[in-house]
């Protein structure tokens, strides 16, 4: 098979393939390409089916929808309105808590879904003798849609304000729906209007959000994906020592991480103590002199951290190859498959690739397009996770 490059593999994910929606034919076709890739490689590529939702904006779509009829019932007589008012705010305010930590919940039972997949290939260590905890390394192959929230830096800003906005807004509706169970004040009525008037503005931007177009994603997460596809091949003709790595391309994760989940998951007990490399975003920006950032912890609802040894051996790696412009810090603004590795005890660590001012570029964008990446960042992205996966190699014991 014709050796690719890095900006090879992200052509075609982006450019020929173009955009990949979470269980869209555009994600299929991108794992039928890494399929082909790793078996070219002499490995034996596994594809596991997932069922997953097919949009991240469903769920709130669901959520402020029924807060906005608990605030409708609430005008009906009492205490009967304010009784299913209440039911229905608290039952949307518990599943949306649920959904945002990636949780089964009753959302899931009414929301669109449909068929996606991981694809991945097992390199077993070349001393298999001592048994060490394997390395899973996570890059998810969908893409994300284009919405105004993300537009520009200033929307950005909004939309972190608006998710503990919305959450505090359901939860002042579900202590004004049981407090009006008891009493028929209309002054009460009057007072659930105005987190009612945010909830609404949160539903009519989630419409908006959920039918905008999807992007062609280049740098996310073709660019993830590349990274991933150049450490396979190395690995598939120079495998590690004392590890075994399972190299995995996953779906939906733009829709809830539901590939990495049912991937973990299945594999729990083979992965007890597994070290978890997500790599995600590392394209950089053309025209700036970039590396790789190494997520010490991400938050969105949360704080989730990354394994403290992890985040010290790969402090070590960056400074022992300065010219590699590693950065290490945390990252506040979204989840990543990271969180999902922590969920089930493994021992994350995320490789992605900010701006000095902590920014993603061309994040969920239609910008998001392959001219304007930078090829040294995505060398340097490789580079950087080549050296840190010898590092781990190279530790004693688990």
């Amino acid at each position: 098979m014709p050796r690719m490059s890095l900006l090879g593999h992200i052509r075609h994910l982006s450019e020929d393939i173009g955009p990949r929606g979470s269980a869209t034919e555009g994600e299929a076709q991108a794992a039928d390409y890494v399929q082909e890739r790793l078996s070219g490689w002499g490995l034996q590529p596994e594809r596991q089916p997932v069922l997953s939702a097919t949009s991240a904006y469903a769920p709130f779509i669901v959520v402020t929808g029924a807060a906005l009829l608990g605030v409708l019932l609430f005008w009906q007589p009492q205490p009967v309105g304010a009784a299913a008012a209440f039911l229905l705010a608290a039952t949307a305010l518990g599943a949306v808590l649920l959904e945002l930590t990636s949780n089964d919940n009753p959302l899931r039972w009414v929301i669109p879904t449909g068929w996606s997949q991981n694809v991945l290939a097992t390199i077993p260590a070349a001393e298999p003798g001592e048994q060490r905890p394997p390395i899973l390394i996570t890059a998810h192959l969908d893409t994300h849609r284009a919405p105004l929230l993300f537009s520009s830096p200033a929307w950005r800003r909004a939309f972190r304000i608006m998710m503990p906005a919305g959450l505090g807004c359901l939860a002042a509706l579900v202590v004004i729906f049981a407090v009006g169970i008891f009493s028929p004040a209309r002054a009460l009525r009057e007072l659930a209007l105005a987190p009612g008037a945010l909830v609404a503005v949160i539903l009519l931007l989630m419409i908006q959000a959920a039918t905008s177009p999807l992007t062609k994603g280049a740098n996310d997460n073709a660019s993830g994906v590349a990274v991933a596809l150049a450490l396979a091949e190395r690995l598939a003709h120079r495998p590690l020592r004392h590890r075994t790595v399972i190299v995995a391309f996953t779906g939906c994760e733009e829709v809830g991480a539901y590939g990495a989940e049912a991937l973990i998951r299945a594999r729990r007990q083979d992965l007890r103590g597994a070290v978890h490399l997500v790599i995600d975003h590392v394209g950089g920006l053309r025209g700036r002199n970039l590396g790789p950032t190494v997520v010490r912890s991400e938050k969105f609802l949360r704080r989730v951290g990354c394994d403290p040894h992890l985040v010290q051996m790969a402090q070590r790696v960056a400074d022992a190859q300065p010219e590699l412009s590693v950065q290490v810090r945390d990252f506040d603004r979204a989840y990543s498959e990271l969180s999902v590795g922590a969920k089930y005890g493994l021992r994350p660590l995320g490789l992605i690739g900010l701006t000095p001012e902590g920014d993603l570029p061309n994040w969920h964008t239609l910008s998001d397009v392959i001219d304007h990446l930078d090829e040294g960042t995505l060398e340097r992205a490789t580079e950087f996770a080549w050296r840190l996966l010898q590092a781990i190699d190279a530790e004693d014991g688990a």
